[in-house]
């Protein structure tokens, strides 16, 4: 599952890198799945070409856009279970999915890691997060203000969640259908990697973190680290002491069958 906005520096690379034969070779039908933020460049047709599944959410922010991939893939919830699944390859993907993958479209996240996420969740690990500072952060690709507040703000949830964590911001993640099925999420923009932790310890889930690459990002970033980290703040301290509140329209509970159903997405 790969977020993307406006990434066509990147994003034909991404997909070509993810190694789908080895996969293949390991059983698994891989599929890579595009999940757009309304990518106003080539982005799009890029991924086409590469022959991924696209999503395009509604609303703005990269935690909206996950939130909204993640509802496919729970498929007793006949509200979002059934949306689009005629007209969209994307959304069965989601649903019948073993284990998600999920990284950044920006070329930061070297996708050969997939295997060593894979490899976390075959063991029994029920979350797996790609550590840049268990690994290697090549020169260039993270400022010295982020590396700090990326350390500060893990220290923070380490200690509020009584879980080890090394780098609470990552962007490659790997889940199983275990955590699909509890997590309960209501960020909206980079504040959901901390969300993402937080709701995996509260659930009790099995955390594990991988070594992984850290590269230069192609093209512009869309984060404001001051901002950024202040509502990351904000959301560990949050959700250490409530649940998520959730967006009506993207709740996994159960509504009356004489609710409307909505569709926030746009399936391609």
């Amino acid at each position: 599952m790969l977020p993307a906005l406006n990434e066509e520096n990147s994003i034909g690379g991404v997909i070509d890198d993810i190694p789908f034969d080895t996969l293949r070779g390991r059983g698994y039908d891989a599929v890579a799945v595009v999940i757009d933020g309304n990518s106003t460049d080539r982005t799009l047709e890029i991924a086409r070409e590469r022959g991924a599944r696209i999503i395009v959410q509604q609303g703005r922010g990269k935690g909206l856009g996950v939130r909204q991939a993640l509802a496919l893939c729970h498929p007793d919830d006949r509200d979002h279970a059934d949306i689009g699944r005629s007209s969209c390859e994307g959304s069965t993907a989601m649903r019948d999915a073993k284990y998600l993958i999920m990284l950044d479209a920006d070329g930061t996240y070297p996708p050969e890691h997939i295997m060593d996420i894979i490899n976390a969740l075959e063991k029994g690990a029920d979350v797996v997060m790609g550590s840049r500072f268990l690994g290697t952060i090549v020169d260039g690709a993270m400022t010295g203000l982020n590396r700090l507040g990326n350390i500060v703000l893990s220290d923070a949830a380490t200690v509020l969640y009584q879980h080890r964590c090394t780098d609470l911001c990552t962007g490659m993640w790997g889940f199983n259908a275990k955590a699909l099925d509890v997590l309960e999420l209501d960020s909206r923009h980079f504040e959901l990697e901390a969300e993402l932790f937080a709701e995996s310890a509260k659930k009790g889930l099995g955390i594990v973190e991988v070594p992984i690459t850290y590269l230069p990002r192609k093209g512009e970033t869309k984060l404001v680290p001051l901002k950024a980290g202040f509502s990351i703040l904000d959301k560990l301290l949050e959700r250490r002491f409530f649940n998520a509140a959730g967006d009506f329209e993207l709740k996994t509970t159960k509504r009356s069958e004489k609710s409307p159903s909505p569709t926030p997405f746009q399936f391609l």
